[in-house]
């Protein structure tokens, strides 16, 4: 079904109804240029009796057809006609029905090329949402293959759902897998995302490093997401299909604790990355009522 109304509003088609259409409407043309009229037939001395018929006249190749009242219908050869006068009302009756046919002609036309625009408008707008689609779903199988940008939804997930922590694979370079996955403190994180590094964290301090590592991927992410949607490359409802967990814990009304979610704004801020607060902004904004009358 899916793939007969396809075709059935492809271009092709629509070009092949008109093609149609048009041929109907041309044959009525040719019909009634054909069709017997009104005329009087000037024949031959010898033929029949002399007498020119006044009558209805239908043209072809080799002969043609006299329909009068007084003889009825006949038949001659061209070769036995002197003259034929039509009448001049009926040229005139015969152009206008011809205008009039042309003239609805031209209507179709104009009919079938906002027809056609309008087809071609919408399957163009049905390709552009694919390819928003294909492009999206690359960019997310992009954003949840990269490990340390996991690590960073992880801790998010932690602080607002765990009390203390969580176990994370923060430690990659580490030979042994055990050595690898450590626990990680929430107030950890919390202290890992100073602003001031230089003051406040150990330049030893491997962990608070990994941490901050982690971070920076995942608000890099959303800082391209924001610049996609501003650009039109994807849309803020199919993101949000995909990744609207993880933007609404940073947002106003999340159960994400305040004093962590400040922290992790502020971070983003203070590296230049005002992309996600644009990013969150866009799911949070407030009614047209709020904003009418703030």
């Amino acid at each position: 079904m899916g793939r007969m109304m396809s075709f059935l509003l492809g271009p092709v088609f629509v070009i092949a109804l008109i093609f149609v259409v048009m041929a109907i409407l041309l044959s009525f043309v040719v019909a009634d240029m054909k069709s017997g009229q009104p005329a009087i037939v000037h024949l031959k001395s010898g033929v029949a009796d002399g007498v020119d018929r006044d009558g209805v006249v239908t043209k072809s190749d080799k002969y043609l057809t006299v329909n009068s009242a007084a003889h009825g219908k006949e038949v001659f050869g061209w070769e036995q006609i002197q003259f034929i006068s039509e009448k001049d009302i009926s040229t005139s009756r015969r152009l206008d029905r011809i205008v009039d046919l042309i003239d609805l002609l031209s209507k179709f036309g104009l009919l079938a090329t906002v027809l056609f625009f309008m087809v071609g408008l919408y399957q163009y707008g049905q390709t552009q949402k694919w390819e928003r689609e294909k492009f999206l779903a690359s960019a997310i199988k992009e954003f949840v293959g990269v490990k340390s940008v996991r690590n960073a939804r992880l801790m998010l997930d932690s602080l607002a759902l765990y009390e203390e922590g969580r176990m994370i694979d923060l430690i990659p370079q580490e030979e042994k897998a055990k050595d690898q996955t450590v626990f990680v403190n929430n107030y950890e994180i919390f202290g890992a995302l100073t602003t001031n590094p230089h003051e406040d964290l150990d330049k030893e301090d491997l962990r608070a490093v990994a941490i901050r590592d982690c971070f920076d991927g995942f608000l890099s992410y959303l800082v391209t997401f924001d610049h996609y949607i501003e650009q039109g490359l994807i849309t803020k409802d199919a993101l949000s299909a995909h990744i609207g967990y993880w933007i609404d814990l940073l947002g106003p009304t999340s159960s994400l604790d305040p004093i962590f979610r400040r922290r992790v704004l502020a971070y983003a801020e203070a590296y230049e990355m005002t992309g996600v607060a644009d990013l969150i902004r866009k799911y949070n904004k407030p009614p047209l009522w709020k904003r009418i009358l703030g």
